[in-house]
């Protein structure tokens, strides 16, 4: 019995030591506490200060990335535009002086062509007036030669060449001194190749065909400015 109240006050002793112990550690504890965390959030602070520095240029460095490729994009936006732009500029500018060597490579064939034309016309022309002076020669001694010919079917004495705007005059019979009175007046025009009548000749057929042909007698001692109506005729 005695050995068990020993032992149980050992344990109290023991128990009250240790109770005590805890207390004063943890005294001390609360005393060294305030000076731990100041020494923790002194040894953690740089560490927090590098990793708030790290994340602020993380940050700055991707907030600049952003910004360089907003800027890099408005500058290739701008570039691209001013490069049409110019590209643009350049194509009507190549177009213009496309066109005008066009022009003038067009000019200088047109002046060619031209010049070339107008030798071959030249030629043509003096070709053509060569063959009409012919013709006019020809149809000019076939003109005085024709009363002359055998096939004439009048007097030679009685044809008369007026020239303009027809060739002959012919009246028919007027040296005939057997018969003595003269048969008709002909007027006679002279046509040599394909040649036609004149505007000129064919009013004068015409006027002819049509009766519209008197004669008229003028007396030389008249003034013509003070000649009476009809005194002509």
């Amino acid at each position: 019995m005695d050995q068990l109240l020993f032992i149980l006050l050992l344990l109290f002793l023991i128990a009250v030591g240790v109770i005590i112990y805890l207390n004063t550690r943890l005294v001390e504890a609360r005393a060294a506490l305030p000076g731990m965390i100041q020494r923790s959030l002194e040894d953690w602070r740089p560490q927090l200060e590098d990793e708030i520095t790290r994340r602020e240029r993380l940050r700055f460095r991707e907030w600049h990335e952003r910004e360089l490729e907003i800027v890099l994009a408005k500058a290739q936006r701008e570039a691209l535009l001013q490069a049409h732009e110019r590209f643009q500029q350049w194509c009507e500018q190549e177009l213009l002086v496309s066109r005008r060597e066009q022009q003038d490579l067009a000019v200088r064939e047109a002046r060619r062509q031209l010049a070339e034309w107008k030798t071959e016309q030249e030629k043509q022309i003096r070709q053509d007036a060569i063959q009409r002076s012919q013709a006019v020669t020809v149809g000019k001694i076939t003109e005085h030669l024709v009363p002359h010919l055998p096939n004439f079917n009048f007097n030679p004495k009685d044809a008369r060449f007026i020239g303009s705007p027809i060739d002959f005059l012919i009246f028919d019979g007027l040296n005939d001194e057997d018969e003595g009175q003269l048969r008709e007046v002909v007027f006679l025009e002279i046509k040599t190749g394909n040649s036609a009548l004149t505007r000129r000749e064919r009013l004068v057929r015409d006027a002819i065909k049509a009766g519209r042909v008197r004669w008229m007698e003028w007396s030389g001692n008249n003034m013509l400015p003070t000649a009476s109506p009809g005194h002509f005729e």
